[in-house]
């Protein structure tokens, strides 16, 4: 841009510094001129241009120039990565006694991350998270009371993959269309778009989805007091399911042994400690109980270590739990597969801490319902 207002600059200049024909030159003279020659001002006028449009264009080039897949996806899994993070701290918050209008909030700015994150992900090329987020994201909105959103959204959709020739996922959208119209007790419209699925499923063969779609009719059908047209889908339905589709088998996934993080610290007064144990021949990391009491419920997370030698949680990172008197002392959780992979299902990114954060045991609840929380504790034994 400076270099740009510098030419504008040149140019004026150069306009003042080039003076016109002379009046009291010979008349037929400036005609041999004008007629065998460019003027100087316009080829200075047009150099400039000239220069001016190349500046021009290698800047909407450099600024218009498209991001990589990989910064793309990265983007699209950090928003709402970053949304849902926000809705767990509002959940802790609500649980703790605050305005449950929070949960709401929270679930508008997930809603707003994911039409952001859909649009990466369809540039991107990345189908599955597309699907997976569209799904989300109308899912959200139904639970918000967004009916138009959830149609406009879905219908959308539906069209985007008519025109890709997606048949199968154009059938799959609008199936989810009639599901979430059904949740939000609009079964009319439900029904009408069921029908239009069971159509274009039955025409493209699609075996697998067909018997779902006959037992949301028969369901709507007998709401609407068609009863014969109930006992018909129900049938229908019953009769396909009975049939053995055949499939290629699928091979499992070779998932590697859980190793501990290289991250991961144990506080020295946590319940729980991580370990290997042999689990059906193979060494993997666990969690082992050390406490007295079964542990029913386990959350790790992101802690600061600070200088006052006590833990500050930064954040969680997911948790799980066992009912029942849960996990005995001296036996294990397997929590280090899922921490050792994806953060969650919107990235490829690893599950990491930032900076010089630590991975560990953020909260435990135990079987007599008491808590045990790492905030405030001291990291130093």
């Amino acid at each position: 841009m400076t270099l740009l207002v510098h030419l504008v600059e040149y140019y004026s200049h150069l306009m003042k510094s080039i003076r016109p024909f002379d009046d009291t030159l010979n008349l037929e003279v400036q005609k041999v001129v004008t007629m065998n020659s460019v003027s100087p001002r316009f080829l200075a006028r047009t150099l400039i241009l000239g220069l001016v449009s190349l500046i021009l264009l290698i800047g909407v080039s450099v600024n218009g120039q498209q991001r990589s897949r990989e910064e793309m996806l990265k983007e699209a899994g950090r928003l709402v990565t970053e949304a849902e993070r926000k809705k767990g701290e509002a959940v802790k918050q609500v649980a703790a006694g605050a305005d449950g209008k929070l949960l709401l909030e929270a679930d508008r700015l997930i809603a707003e991350s994911l039409e952001k994150a859909i649009e990466l992900w369809r540039e991107a090329g990345h189908d599955n998270r597309l699907k997976a987020g569209v799904e989300e994201l109308t899912r959200i909105y139904s639970v918000l009371g967004e009916y138009d959103r959830v149609v406009d959204r879905l219908t959308h959709e539906a069209e985007y993959w008519r025109e890709r020739g997606d048949v199968a996922a154009q059938a799959e959208t609008l199936y989810t269309l009639g599901i979430r119209q059904s949740q939000m007790q609009k079964n009319r419209a439900s029904i009408e778009t069921l029908e239009q699925v069971l159509a274009l499923s039955r025409s493209a063969g699609l075996r697998s989805l067909e018997p779902n779609v006959l037992a949301q009719l028969a369901s709507l059908y007998q709401k609407a007091g068609r009863v014969q047209e109930a006992e018909s889908a129900r049938a229908s339905a019953n009769k396909l399911w009975s049939m053995p589709i055949t499939t290629a088998p699928r091979m499992p996934d070779i998932i590697p042994p859980a190793t501990i993080p290289d991250q991961w610290v144990d506080l020295p007064n946590a319940p729980a400690a991580s370990s290997y144990r042999v689990i059906e021949g193979v060494n993997e990391a666990v969690l082992i109980n050390r406490s007295s009491k079964g542990i029913e419920m386990v959350s790790f997370g992101c802690v600061a270590l600070e200088d006052n030698k006590k833990v500050r949680v930064l954040y969680g990172l997911g948790g799980e739990g066992l009912n029942h008197g849960g996990v005995r002392p001296g036996s294990y959780y397997r929590p280090f597969t899922r921490l050792n992979g994806p953060l969650n299902r919107w990235t490829d990114e690893k599950t990491r801490c930032e900076g010089a954060a630590k991975m560990t045991l953020i909260e435990a609840v135990f079987d007599d319902r008491s808590i045990w929380k790492a905030d405030g504790i001291e990291w130093v034994p």
